[in-house]
C-alpha cells in the first residue's frame, strides 16, 4: 500500500470510529457529518470523499457490528451443549452481551431502520437471515434429538425468537 492509500485508509478508519462512537452516544438522527468530521479531526469534504452519506457511514458501522456478533455466535455455536432450550438461551445471552457493549448503537439502528431505502433494508434482511440460520441449526438439532416437534414451523419460530430478542433488548440492559 502506498502512502496515499495508507492516508485514505487511516482517514476512513478515523471517520468510522468517530461515527461509531457518536451514533452510540447520541444516536443516528442527532449525529451530523460535521460532528463526525470534528471527532475524526478531518474536514467535512474528507468524510464525503470516504463515504457517500451519513446513512452510508451508519450502514458500514452496522455491518462491522453485525460481523463481530456473527463471528462470536458462530464460534460458540460449534461448541454448544445441553438441551435445545439451553443452546438457544446461550446464543441469545451471548448476543445480548455483545450488543450491550454498544446499546446506544443498537437503539439507533432500530430507530433509523424505519426509513431506510430498500437497498439498505435488503442488506439488513440478508444479515438477519445469516443470524437466524444459526438459531435454525440449533432447532434442527433439536428436531433430530426429538426435543422439538418435527412438524413445528421453525422459520416462524426463528422469526418470533428474533422479534422477542429485539423487544426485550432494552430490558436486557
Amino acid at each position: 500500500m502506498g502512502v496515499r492509500e495508507a492516508r485514505k485508509f487511516a482517514t476512513r478508519e478515523r471517520v468510522v470510529e468517530a461515527a461509531r462512537s457518536l451514533f452510540d452516544e447520541v444516536g443516528f438522527e442527532a449525529t451530523t457529518i460535521r460532528m463526525i468530521a470534528d471527532r475524526a479531526n478531518v474536514s467535512v469534504g474528507s468524510v464525503f470523499t470516504t463515504f457517500d452519506s451519513k446513512v452510508d457511514i451508519f450502514n458500514h458501522v452496522l455491518l462491522e457490528k453485525f460481523e463481530t456478533l456473527y463471528r462470536e455466535l458462530r464460534q460458540v455455536a460449534a461448541h454448544l451443549r445441553g438441551s435445545t432450550g439451553d443452546r438457544l438461551v446461550t446464543l441469545l445471552s451471548i448476543a445480548y452481551e455483545v450488543e450491550l457493549n454498544h446499546h446506544g448503537l443498537v437503539l439507533a439502528q432500530l430507530s433509523a431502520s424505519y426509513g431506510w431505502p430498500e437497498h439498505l433494508e435488503a442488506e439488513s434482511r440478508a444479515r438477519r437471515e445469516r443470524l437466524t440460520a444459526l438459531f435454525q441449526d440449533v432447532l434442527d438439532h433439536g428436531v433430530a434429538r426429538g426435543e422439538v416437534r418435527a412438524d413445528a414451523d421453525l422459520d416462524l419460530f426463528c422469526n418470533l425468537l428474533f422479534g422477542v430478542y429485539l423487544r426485550n433488548f432494552k430490558t436486557a440492559w
